[in-house]
């Protein structure tokens, strides 16, 4: 069982994807945190805590042999700042 985190929201807003990040890169062996659990996460050379906001709920049980896909965002984002997506998609803030 592992996690894999495919999604990071940045303080700024930006949203980086799977496909900026390598395959390896914040692929984790062993239990899987759940929604509100803050973890460190490696993005763009640095190292800073983010809390999982979507993948694994907490009582949910999981197969042995899953990855859980995870998308987390940094700790200081405000809720309020748009997210921007690299293919140039913007949403409005979360509430």
């Amino acid at each position: 069982m592992g996690y894999w985190v495919k999604r990071i929201a940045l303080k700024d807003g930006e949203v980086v994807t799977e496909r900026e990040l390598r395959e390896d890169e914040n692929r984790f062996y062993g239990l899987a945190p759940v929604i509100g659990d803050l973890i460190e996460v490696t993005c763009r050379g640095r190292k800073f805590m983010a809390e999982v906001v979507w993948g694994n709920p907490p009582g949910r049980s999981i197969s042995e042999g899953v990855v859980v896909p995870l998308r987390v965002s940094e700790v200081g984002l405000d809720p309020a700042t748009p997210l921007r997506f690299p293919h140039g998609r913007t949403f409005a803030p979360r509430k």
